[in-house]
């Protein structure tokens, strides 16, 4: 396949991706699924087209495209409007994280042939909500939830990634190094990941606050430009210095949004492009990475794991999570049902097929399985369920 014939064809996907949007999201239908779903059907093992089978570069278009909607994520949240939700979010977007892995790695290596490492491996992996579906559902079915609800669902789905992706990375450690069960470097990893995460998202955020406090720009086109630069900073200072750069990513996103600085608003318009822009292309090359036969081949095996998720893994990690705040049961409830899964999960899952990890094949169709699912069925019962329990405003 030449690279011309795959960039012509990339093209397509995305002009026929963008013209399915519109109609589809009448419907509520996110964009991951519109995609991915046309990659999927148009790609591998489609003698008229190609084939694409290329782990290597799909992992970093889509590790760059993530840490882009990340960022783009902070810069348009008003840090007013997330203030009175942060300790119940921040509570689901670890605590909630770590009890889902727990719960459904330990299911998933009863019911497949993965060992508990592995199954664990899998539950980090799809642990986290997809912070682009949960936008777009929300505001695709106009819902205004009591309770700061749709609050606490967008602050949480922006901010559970850096948990699932340390998680992840630790339990391919383990098992790339069976014997060596080192806890406290596991522990300093960890704390590694964040530390260094926050520091770069506050030096930067400094850099920049004293750059458009002293620097006026004499191109307005500019700004978008160094804020771009200093995006490809953070993701390499974090993998230089061992951090976490969707942290980073996501913390420098929300303080800029802090700032008031020339052409502020053209700037949020060019980065809401942007962020399309790594969707569009992210969702694509991760539908692409698919092959129809093998997710088939990959359903026996995931269903248990898909039905443990959606009403057991992710409601135990919600209420137990609620019990450090008072809320309502319908609340509990609800936010336990809108555990939206989009193209992180997959994008993770990614990482065991480039470690050459045993099973990793059969874990990357596993949680694709079960992303395609939640795409499909979330969206569609999350309307009647809020009114059901009668927490729309």
């Amino acid at each position: 396949m030449s690279v011309e014939f795959f960039i012509l064809t990339f093209a397509v996907l995305i002009v026929i991706g963008i013209l399915l949007y519109n109609p589809g999201k009448n419907f509520g239908i996110p964009a991951a699924i519109i995609f991915i779903g046309v990659a999927l059907f148009i790609g591998n093992d489609q003698e008229f087209l190609f084939v694409y089978n290329n782990p290597n570069f799909t992992d970093i278009v889509s590790q760059l495209s993530l840490v882009t909607i990340i960022f783009v994520g902070g810069l348009h949240t008003e840090f007013k409007s997330i203030k009175g939700v942060m300790k119940e979010a921040t509570l689901l977007s670890n605590l909630g994280v770590l009890v889902t892995t727990v719960a459904l790695g330990v299911f998933v290596s009863y019911v497949t042939p993965l060992s508990i490492t592995e199954g664990l491996l899998l539950a980090a992996i799809v642990s986290s909500t997809d912070s682009a579906a949960v936008f777009a559902v929300l505001e695709s079915k106009n819902l205004k939830l009591k309770y700061g609800s749709d609050k606490v669902l967008e602050f949480e789905s922006a901010t559970n990634d850096p948990m699932a992706m340390i998680l992840t990375l630790i339990f391919i450690s383990i098992l790339e190094n069976p014997g060596e069960l080192n806890y406290g470097e596991y522990i300093l990893f960890f704390v590694k990941q964040i530390a260094i995460g926050l520091s770069v998202a506050f030096i930067l955020y400094h850099f920049v606050k004293f750059i458009f406090k002293n620097l006026k720009f004499k191109e307005e086109g500019l700004i978008p430009i160094f804020l771009l630069a200093l995006l490809v900073m953070i993701i390499e200072l974090n993998s230089i210095l061992g951090g976490n750069p969707l942290i980073s990513a996501y913390l420098l996103g929300l303080s800029i949004n802090t700032l008031q600085f020339q052409n502020k608003d053209t700037t949020l318009h060019f980065y809401n492009s942007l962020a399309w822009l790594a969707q569009s292309v992210m969702f694509l090359i991760l539908g692409l990475e698919l092959f129809p036969d093998k997710l088939l081949a990959a359903v026996p095996n995931a269903i248990l794991p898909t039905l443990f998720l959606f009403f057991i893994a992710r409601p135990a990690g919600v209420f137990i999570s609620y019990l450090f705040i008072k809320t309502p049961v319908q609340k509990k409830v609800f936010v336990s049902w809108c555990g939206l899964k989009g193209a992180t999960p997959i994008v993770f899952a990614l990482m065991p097929l480039l470690h050459n990890l045993e099973n990793a094949e059969m874990i990357f169709y596993i949680v694709s399985f079960m992303v395609l699912v939640s795409l499909i069925v979330h969206p569609l019962t999350l309307k009647p369920l809020a009114k059901k329990l009668n927490i729309t405003e």
